[in-house]
């Protein structure tokens, strides 16, 4: 804890400090201008007008912002007793210009209104040769790249974050006074991907003509369906190049990395390729890791892709990939688009783990059996993943299709020794097993949608909205194992058993879906000039699935006589079950919603679908005890009320409680098994007479969305509670030797409550510092009943996650980060049980990253871990890391780097888990302790001249 105490010490410390860094040029910049902007022949006022304060000496930009809903203006920290200029811009007025001090002794001026003339030419008491830094375009604010001052080698993000009422927050996120965007777009495109520090962090702010914030309505019949979004208009003559990162590095230990990420961009495509080989456990899960790791402009005090000292064993990754895009029409938009995406990603891994672990089971009336498990593995996989998706749209209809292949080969050779004790540490059995596995995959899966949303008052006869999707998932599987085992009974030697299993598996599975939904269909029964029946809306859905699955398996046991396999006849078989699931669904729902000029919208929807699932297994073998048919039919309805209370310029509250009504199935494996009894400790049984569940679930959420430009607070908080009856229940059966069969059985009295939440602040301290606070707790409760050697347990479990997160930055020379999470475990036994069972694990996480010069940055983060369980003791340990880089030339984009990771080499690979009756605590080996220097180079070019 004294550690902990330091940590927040030294943070609180930096915070509170590094502001002084921000104060203001001098003590003269305490003036105030106030005022109103109307139409002088209607006087009303113009809101959204754009206004700008220049230096009358040499028209230098000094603030600018936009009017409110209600036409005001308010300037704070203008210089006193200097001749300044204000300037008014509005579509289809004339602009106004006028010239004023703010005086010493007052500091404040206050215009009150100022009329605008309705015309084309610009009248102006003064002219200043500038163009607004700031507009409105129709219902889009634009923002002009060239009247703002910035470094050569500037990006998007260095722009944006001079933008009023823009805020990029030091998490990489963005919000337009106080809302969060949704996405950001590069000429009205994706721009290589939906992240959009691919684009804001290597796009030259010397490409950028404008930044346009705009509003998207994705529902035209809900106005509160809409997102604010970024798009980034570049110069005519900039809209093609290339950037990306060449990267090799090479350390102590023979550690090593690169990274290559080389894109290609012009107004029409976008043909991106990047790779990773490294042996310091850095894994890219998609091409998208990579690519938003590798920006010129840096990842600052983030660290989601850097050397996982947590992740299992050692690894030895090898990825690379390919992003593309077409656009078939120059200005897409959402509502508006002819593009075509695809990408490919190839990953081979080697995984090397050493695991030591104990397992403590309780077994009841104060008895409890530990296992003990020493395991060694190596993993090869090899991985391929293409993926195309094509996408049209023109005005409300939609029409797209998208196809995934996935090949994956995965080669795997493990040994593991087990030993089972008593609560008296008497050994009782000893098993050891030796597992080769290879294991290959084909995959492809076609997915494709039509929709048709048309607008509530159209006047077709036709019902309004129409939307399909079909997709079909088809997989190959070819698996050769081969499991020995050699069990050792200490009491009784006469139970020993011994086996040396081959398995040889090909199967194949085929699963569709198709989604129908037509509607509205309200305005064949109802008026909707009826203002008591409009808002309502009738429509029609249906939602098919329908599985099959082939398996043919051969199963040989040694024949120790002669020395040969032989086929095990009951294990051995062909197998194929077919699903078919159907919910054929009417949905009802009733929109109120009430507006009150620029001060509100208010909206409740109260929406209820009366729905009926079909649900049917067909199971058929060359075993005639797994040829079984079962039919069910139940009544699944839900309902639900949301209520939407919007503030202009404010906050947003929604409510939404909902009621659900559902069911789960038992499948052929849980009701007809081939028992496989190798492995002794873990015998899984099946239960013909397995019944389905019935689930009935209430949840809430309350969601809070600030809109203000400073000091933003959003909250949420989601419940969900549930009663299960017929619900699978866990059975299991130990005898004293430690051999457990497991089977489901159905069991009342489930029960679970899960509540968690979120709370953001955002606080602007000025202009250069910034505050982001995040908390994000869940607490889970569950009531599970189950049988330990045939005599009925409920077990009471609870688990709670803690994640803070504090996050400051200083301009872009400073960025903090501060992490805290905690989860803890807690398993209490009631009936034949009467056992606690509990752990927990903490770390906490300090991040710096520190811009001396544009070219000198130092970053380093540390980590304290502590880990409590039963029965064993606390560990703790902590990992720093440390680096320096320093960029060359004259663009910056040549960078040296020298990196010092796990300093301490304090790091013992803690495991530590639970589950019910059972507790499971140890270690594996992790990576260790390495130094490494390296060489970046980022190459960027945006149109003819580099930039």
């Amino acid at each position: 804890m004294i550690f902990l105490q330091k940590l927040y010490i030294f943070f609180i410390a930096i915070t509170f400090s590094v502001p002084i860094l921000a104060q203001k040029k001098d003590s003269t910049w305490v003036g105030a201008v106030n005022g109103i902007v109307r139409d002088s022949i209607n006087n009303y006022v113009l809101p959204s007008a754009s206004i700008a304060i220049y230096y009358t000496k040499d028209t230098g930009l000094v603030s600018y912002q936009l009017s409110n809903n209600f036409g005001e203006f308010h300037f704070k920290a203008l210089p006193v007793e200097a001749p300044l200029l204000i300037k008014i811009f509005y579509t289809g007025y004339q602009t106004i210009t006028k010239g004023f001090t703010i005086s010493a002794k007052t500091n404040m001026i206050d215009l009150k209104e100022i009329n605008l003339l309705r015309g084309e030419n610009e009248l102006e008491e003064v002219i200043v040769k500038s163009t607004p830094p700031v507009r409105m375009n129709g219902d889009t604010l634009e923002f002009n790249a060239d009247a703002f001052r910035l470094d050569m080698n500037a990006v998007g993000e260095d722009l944006l974050r001079k933008l009023p009422g823009v805020t990029v927050w030091a998490d990489g996120s963005i919000t337009v006074n106080g809302k969060q965007v949704s996405q950001v777009l590069v000429d009205g495109k994706p721009f290589f991907g939906n992240d959009a520090r691919i684009a804001t962090q290597n796009i030259s702010k010397n490409a950028i003509d404008k930044i346009q914030v705009y509003q998207q309505n994705q529902n035209i019949n809900n106005p509160l369906d809409s997102i604010t979004g970024i798009n980034i208009k570049l110069k005519k003559d900039k809209n093609f190049g290339h950037f990306g990162k060449i990267a090799a590095g090479h350390g102590l230990e023979d550690k090593y990395e690169t990274d290559a990420n080389v894109n290609f961009f012009n107004p029409l495509t976008q043909l991106g390729f990047v790779g990773s080989i490294n042996n310091i456990n850095k894994i890219a899960k998609d091409a998208n890791t990579l690519m938003r790791n590798s920006t010129y402009k840096g990842t600052g005090a983030s660290t989601d892709y850097q050397t996982d000292f947590n992740l299992q064993g050692t690894n030895q990754p090898t990825s690379s990939g390919i992003v593309f895009q077409r656009d078939f029409i120059p200005d897409a938009d959402y509502f508006k688009k002819n593009r075509l995406l695809g990408n490919y990603f190839f990953n081979d891994n080697t995984n090397n783990i050493i695991k030591n672990i104990q397992t403590i089971t309780s077994l009841g009336n104060e008895s409890a059996q530990f296992q003990q498990n020493y395991i060694k593995t190596k993993t090869s996989n090899t991985l391929n993943q293409a993926d195309i998706y094509y996408d049209k749209k023109k005005k409300n209809i939609t029409f797209y299709t998208t196809a995934n292949f996935t090949s994956s080969d995965t080669n795997s050779y493990s040994t593991q020794a087990s030993s089972i004790t008593d609560n008296r540490q008497s050994l009782r059995s000893i098993n050891n097993a030796e597992n080769a596995n290879n294991n290959y995959l084909n995959r492809i899966k076609f997915e494709s949608g039509f929709a048709n949303k048309k607008s509530i008052y159209s006047d077709k006869i036709f019902p309004g909205d129409f939307d399909i999707n079909y997709s079909i998932d088809h997989s190959n599987t070819n698996s050769d194992q081969t499991r020995k085992t050699v069990f050792r009974s200490i009491p009784s030697p006469t139970q020993n058993k011994l086996y040396d299993r081959h398995y040889d598996r090909v199967g194949n599975s085929t699963k569709q879906n198709i989604f129908i939904s037509l509607g509205d269909f309200s305005k064949w029964i109802f008026d909707y000039k009826n203002r008591i029946m409009s808002g309502i809306n009738i429509k029609l859905q249906n939602y098919l699935n329908m599985t099959t699955h082939n398996e043919n398996n051969v199963v040989r046991d040694i024949d120790t006589l002669i020395g040969a396999y032989l086929v095990n006849e009951y294990l051995s078989g062909n197998n194929r079950f077919t699903i078919i699931n159907e919910m054929p669904t009417l949905n009802l729902s009733k929109n109120v919603t009430k507006n009150f000029g620029t001060h509100y919208q208010k909206s409740l929807l109260i929406n209820f679908n009366i729905q009926k699932q079909f649900y049917s297994l067909r199971n058929s073998s060359n075993h005639t005890f797994q040829n079984t048919a079962y039919n069910y039919s139940k009544f699944t309805p839900n309902a639900g009320v949301s209520y939407s209370n919007y503030q202009y310029g404010e906050y947003q509250d929604i409510y939404n409680l909902q009621f659900k009504v559902s069911s789960d199935y038992p499948t052929a494996g849980q009701l007809v098994p081939l028992v496989d009894s190798s492995d002794l400790y873990y015998i899984q049984q099946g239960n013909v007479y397995l019944k389905p569940t019935n689930r009935n679930e209430l949840t809430f959420s309350w969601q809070h969305t600030s809109f203000r430009m400073k000091n933003i607070f959003n909250y949420n908080i989601n419940v969900s509670t549930g009663i299960v009856k017929n619900g699978f229940a866990d059975s299991s059966i130990t005898d004293s030797l430690g051999r457990s069969s497991y089977y489901i059985v159905n069991a009342d009295g489930g029960k679970y409550l899960s509540i968690s939440g979120s709370l953001n602040k955002a606080i602007k301290f000025d202009k250069n510092n910034q505050l982001q606070i995040a908390f994000s707790p869940s607490f889970n409760f569950k009531r599970a009943p189950n049988s330990i050697n045939k005599v009925w347990n409920i077990s009471n479990s609870s688990d709670f996650f803690i994640f803070l997160n504090l996050s400051y930055s200083y301009k872009d020379r400073i960025a903090l980060n501060l992490k805290q999470i905690y989860s803890y475990y807690h398993s209490k036994q009631t009936g034949i049980l009467s056992s606690d069972l509990s752990n927990s694990l903490q770390a906490t996480t300090l991040s710096m990253s520190i811009n001396f010069t544009k070219k000198i940055n130092c970053s380093s983060n540390i980590t304290y871990n502590n880990s409590i369980s039963t029965a064993s003791k606390a560990n703790s340990f902590t990992i720093w890391n440390a680096n320096a880089s320093y960029r060359f030339l004259s663009s910056n984009n040549l960078e040296v780097k020298m990196a010092a990771l796990d300093l301490f080499r304090q790091n013992t690979g803690i495991i530590n888990s639970g589950s019910n009756n059972t507790l499971t605590n140890g270690s594996v080996n992790v990576l260790h302790q390495y130094f490494m220097l390296t060489l970046s180079y980022f190459p960027r070019i945006f149109g003819k001249r580099n930039d």
